[in-house]
């Protein structure tokens, strides 16, 4: 309940913060980029705030738990995104814009300045709607669990209370053999669940045994496992026991906060605190929130390490588990096209996203906005790096992939010092709501400059536009959350972050790096690449979809066809190399064009 309240009385500062700077938001500009007004310092805090998100302390984290050591090199496309950045952040200060779509408009036109607007809230949506389950996620671990309700033969359970993994077996001290939980709906015969423990044999071999089974897993003596059937096998939405394990004990455990009601109440905060005061209340709350996420790592990662203690007590505890041979290993865990499909959408997003040339629009001047950026090369590479370590260093503690997929908050309630626990969770949410902020200010913000001022009323008065500002936000962050609710509860925070940098970072960097360098680029080459990258990107992550429209011998055919190689390629370098294919080649092939969409 201390994580709880700590959290509370964060979100009312942070409140209070946004009630006060609201009385300071007076135009359009003051609400979507701080009236122009940010130091490099508060640049840095609040850059750093917004890109050290979810996708880096919930996804990289995520991926950590299953990894390992390797995904030490996820940050590296963060790196070189970033130092490209600094090179053109001088440069896009100076013209004075406010969205992104505006700077491409300028040079290719209303056309491409429109399918760019397309493309951002696309991807934008989906970033914001995992933020919303990600601050759901925080809310559901520190509100803790029920007491535990035994489970007997005739004990009825839901898809959903199995599905979540919220039955819970016990194996006794002294049991060493294998048993079956059978289930039943009470029109099928049901399906069986098979637990082996594994009592003088060892572990690791037990699980190699049963790997291929569905429905059946291993567990040491005196130690806990959940029970999470088959997708396949769960088709009806109740069930009931018919046959319990010989030995030890069934419970139901459930989170005293479901994932749905957080989700939800995170989602309301974060929407209500953006409508107040808009970048101007985002930038200075993530002074602190910036700075607190620098020191927090630091500290948070030595205490891991001894806790665990260290190298040779990771190692033994990695090959305890038995599933993870491979998490002391840097070299050799992820392949060439692997290391491809994770960095490259995050090099592509960090360079052309819409946040960060937000708060460079923000700046007092170029100066000041090329100082940030060099700065953020380096501080968002040390702070990545910590915190897929700190990641890498709990999930040897952590034998429960469950919690794999929010590792960091579950070590910050579990094994840190209360006092730091409780700043470091309060961080976590305040990395959270910044990232969800600034991503849903950024689609308001360029609806209204990009669509609203440009094509419906150029006239408005700042004062309706600053309400229509808020009301937009309002409506992204219900299109975020529906967003969530669509999304595959088995598709993790890493995989939804890398669709939607891929989306954005394929349609919208390439058009948008060439209006500020490259000066042979033209309207017909950006409005060929922006579209190219799009349908590239939806079309090749919804390629299994699409292929089961398809007639079996046309399905059969295209497999046989597509080289191996191409087919554990994520959509992003099919995407991006067509993109910038398109790009350049109908750019060189309509040079003569007048560039300048004015």
């Amino acid at each position: 309940m201390i994580y709880f309240v700590c959290i509370i009385i964060y979100l009312l500062i942070l409140a209070g913060i946004g009630v006060y700077k609201s009385r300071q938001v007076k135009t359009g500009d003051d609400f979507a980029v701080a009236g122009r007004s940010l130091s490099p310092w508060i640049m840095v805090c609040t850059m750093l705030a917004v890109w050290i998100g979810t996708g880096s302390i919930v996804g990289n984290a995520e991926r950590t738990y299953k990894d390992g050591m390797a995904a030490l090199i996820l940050p590296f496309g963060t790196f070189i995104g970033m130092i490209l950045l600094s090179m053109v952040a001088a440069r896009a200060r100076k013209i004075e814009a406010s969205t992104v779509p505006e700077i491409i408009g300028r040079r290719f036109g209303p056309v491409a300045r429109m399918l760019s607007v397309i493309s951002l809230i696309i991807a934008y949506m989906v970033i914001v709607s995992y933020q919303f389950n990600a601050g759901g996620a925080v809310l559901e671990v520190i509100t803790g669990s029920k007491d535990p309700v035994a489970l007997a033969v005739g004990s009825e359970l839901t898809r959903d209370q199995l599905k979540q993994g919220h039955v819970l077996y016990s194996a006794d001290a002294d049991s060493s053999d294998s048993s079956l939980l059978i289930l039943t709906d009470g029109v099928g015969p049901g399906f069986a669940y098979g637990i082996d423990v594994a009592g003088s044999e060892d572990m690791a071999a037990t699980q190699e045994r049963i790997r291929a089974i569905d429905n059946r897993i291993a567990i040491r003596q005196n130690a806990t496992a959940r029970v999470i059937p088959a997708e396949a096998f769960l088709t009806s939405e109740t069930y009931s026991i018919a046959a319990l394990p010989q030995h030890g004990k069934l419970e139901l455990v459930e989170p005293i906060l479901t994932a749905h009601r957080a989700t939800i109440i995170a989602a309301v905060f974060i929407v209500l605190f953006t409508v107040l005061a808009g970048l101007l209340s985002l930038a200075y709350a993530d002074i602190v929130t910036g700075s607190i996420i620098m020191l927090m790592m630091l500290v948070a990662f030595p205490i891991y390490w001894i806790k665990a203690g260290g190298w040779s007590g990771m190692e033994a505890a990695f090959a305890d588990m038995g599933d993870r041979p491979q998490h002391m290993q840097f070299w050799g865990v992820y392949s060439p096209v692997t290391i491809i499909n994770f960095c490259l959408p995050v090099f592509l997003l960090v360079l052309g996203d819409a946040n960060q040339y937000q708060r460079i629009f923000a700046s007092r001047n170029a100066k000041g906005a090329k100082s940030a950026v060099t700065t953020m090369i380096f501080v968002a590479l040390a702070i990545e790096l910590l915190i897929i370590a700190a990641a890498w260093i709990a999930a040897s503690m952590t034998p429960d992939p469950v919690h794999g997929k929010y590792i960091l908050i579950y070590a910050a309630k579990h094994y840190l010092p209360l006092p730091l626990g409780c700043l470091f969770m309060v961080t976590v949410v305040g990395i959270i709501i910044s990232t969800a902020d600034s991503f849903l200010l950024v689609p308001s913000t360029t609806f209204i400059k990009d669509i609203y001022l440009n094509y419906i009323n150029p006239q408005a008065s700042e004062k309706r536009v600053l309400l229509l500002s808020r009301i937009m936000v309002v409506v992204f962050g219900v299109i975020a959350y529906l967003v969530s609710l669509a999304f595959a509860e088995s598709t993790g925070f890493f995989e939804k972050a890398l669709y939607a940098f891929t989306i954005y970072g394929a349609s919208i960097t390439p058009s948008l790096v060439a209006a500020i360098v490259w000066p042979r680029a033209t309207k017909m080459g950006s409005i060929a690449s922006i579209l190219s990258g799009t349908i590239i990107a939806l079309v090749w992550a919804e390629a299994g979809f699409i292929q089961g429209l398809l007639p079996q011998a046309v399905a059969d055919f295209i497999q046989r066809i597509v080289p191996k190689a191409a087919a554990e390629l994520d959509a992003v370098l099919p995407a991006i190399t067509v993109s910038v294919f398109c790009l350049i080649v109908v750019s060189l092939l309509t040079s003569n064009e007048k560039t300048s969409g004015k």
